[in-house]
């Protein structure tokens, strides 16, 4: 089927959806559980963490309502779970009822093709219920048959997309749908280490102060990249900065005798900016990076403990209050106990080795 958009009809957000606004959620008072709750970000398909049910906040029904952050980020997202909104989330309910997922996608994609319009420096806060898009049409109204054909007319079936596709957004999952040989990518890519499934509510959980769980918590020597020679060979060391992409690496330099060498095996944490990475090779740091070190430390252990120490993040605006090393070292991280009540390190490596995707880290 085809899509012939100059026949499309121009509808205004405020004709097609109720719209609700998030509030603050404290997210450090929020009980973990399995409802997804929804943030201004266009990672991980907006969800910032999963809570049980917090009294007082509106469940909203994922098959009639979608989210979009409309404060910085502009992003709309079908959910696969009933949700919560926080602060700078809008959640749009259509008004006339349920639909299929594939009627959602298919609106969601249209929104996003408005993010262009916003940014930073001009949110869609006041505007929204203004905010027109173009929709398939019959007689004046959405066409949500033509939509269901179209959709379904497509290669692939929403349905066989893996969720950690669905997770990260529509354009992920259409890259899926187009590129990837489905059972060749679980085989060979998406694997597991181990196929034990386990649960994080089988363990009870504790807080521990950070600084009496590792050996070293301290500035790495800072080094200006235009001092720097990037590498064009086999060796090299990678130079770490406060970027929040690539690991934190922003480039990979000459394996020199560096004064302020930091070996293999640490978290990387930059001060002012909250971005937190562990290294697997040699680096050296650039300015305002803390570096944390550990006996338990390893690449499994390390990503449980990062997404643990990223929901702290939401404390330290970019360029706002840094992650200072006092604050590191004072942060109370809630982690799985064993049965001695000691952080259980062993239980957080096998965690991730059981999930998808852990055989390529």
């Amino acid at each position: 089927m085809e899509l012939n958009i100059d026949s499309w009809k121009s509808f205004k957000i405020s004709d097609i959806f109720y719209t609700y606004t998030g509030g603050d959620l404290i997210i450090n008072t929020i009980q973990e559980g399995e409802i997804p709750v929804i943030s201004h970000t266009s990672v991980n398909n907006g969800i910032k963490i999963y809570s049980s049910e917090i009294d007082g906040q509106t469940l909203f029904d994922c098959k009639k309502t979608i989210s979009l952050a409309d404060r910085g980020t502009f992003f709309a997202a079908v959910q696969n779970h009933d949700f919560y909104i926080g602060t700078r989330v809008k959640a749009l309910e259509f008004k006339d009822g349920r639909h299929s997922e594939c009627i959602l996608q298919f609106i969601v994609t249209i929104i996003n093709h408005e993010k262009f319009r916003f940014c930073y420096g001009r949110n869609c806060t006041n505007g929204l219920d203004d905010l027109v898009i173009k929709l398939p049409n019959k007689e004046g109204e959405i066409d949500y048959e033509f939509i269901e054909k179209y959709m379904n007319s497509l290669n692939g079936d929403v349905s066989d997309i893996p969720d950690y596709f669905l997770r990260e957004g529509y354009k992920k999952a259409c890259w899926y749908l187009d590129n990837i040989n489905q059972k060749e990518f679980e085989r060979n890519f998406a694997a597991a280490v181990n196929h034990n499934k386990l649960e994080l509510s089988s363990r009870k959980w504790n807080y521990f102060i950070l600084e009496n769980l590792v050996s070293s918590i301290h500035n790495g020597k800072s080094y200006n990249a235009s001092d720097l020679m990037v590498s064009n060979g086999e060796e090299y060391i990678s130079y770490v900065t406060r970027t929040d992409e690539n690991n934190g690496v922003s480039m990979y330099v000459q394996a020199l005798d560096y004064q302020g060498l930091e070996k293999a095996n640490a978290i990387t944490i930059g001060d002012t900016t909250a971005t937190i990475f562990f290294q697997e090779h040699d680096f050296i740091t650039g300015p305002h990076i803390i570096i944390i070190r550990a006996d338990w430390l390893n690449v499994y252990t390390a990503s449980f403990i990062i997404t643990i120490l990223n929901q702290e993040k939401y404390r330290y605006p970019v360029f706002g209050r840094a992650f200072t090393k006092k604050l590191i070292k004072e942060t109370k991280v809630y982690l799985p106990v064993n049965k001695e009540g000691q952080p259980d390190f062993q239980f957080m490596e096998d965690y991730i080795k059981s999930l998808p995707f852990s055989a390529k880290l």
